[in-house]
């Protein structure tokens, strides 16, 4: 019994070693502002770049189908990275979602202390009356939670430390 399951687990590591297998490359495109790796943007092969060349004045959208070392190929075009000015990352920097995050908590912040004092009110007084400091207070929490919704990262542009790097690991 013994013997039997030996032939049959040397048998599958044999199989096992002598199979082909095929490596992967990882290639991606970094967007980064001098050496801090916390502002770096990652493409990846199949996201869709939008990006603003020397030639034109508006932002193509397009989907990356390989990176090379010297350019990159997208699904209509073929780009080097020294052509690119700017790229739109306002869906893909992870610090938008941080700041959209805290606008939602200033705007909570300010429903929550509106209606706590409306609701202090009704009880002690019967009727609804809000003092002028609590609805300076309410409109200072929703104009930041304004503020903070309206900025964002949208831009990344090339120039000063700002780089773009086509980062291929494990050729092909």
């Amino acid at each position: 019994m013994k013997n039997s399951f030996y032939k049959t687990f040397i048998l599958f590591l044999v199989i096992l070693l002598s199979s082909n297998f095929e490596i992967h490359a990882q290639k991606f495109i970094l967007l980064q502002k001098g050496t801090n790796q916390k502002t770096r943007i990652k493409y990846e092969v199949g996201e869709i770049f939008t990006y603003k060349t020397k030639n034109n004045d508006f932002y193509i959208s397009d989907v990356i189908r390989d990176i090379q070392p010297e350019i990159i190929v997208l699904s209509e075009n073929v780009l080097r990275p020294e052509d690119i000015t700017a790229v739109y990352i306002y869906d893909k920097d992870p610090r938008n979602q941080t700041l959209k995050n805290l606008s939602f908590l200033s705007y909570g912040a300010g429903a929550i202390f509106l209606s706590a004092n409306v609701i202090n009110s009704l009880y002690q007084e019967g009727n609804v009356n809000i003092e002028n400091g609590s609805l300076i207070t309410t409109a200072a929490l929703f104009g930041s939670g304004f503020v903070l919704s309206k900025v964002r990262y949208k831009h990344f542009k090339r120039k000063g430390r700002n780089k773009i790097q086509l980062i291929i690991l494990y050729g092909d």
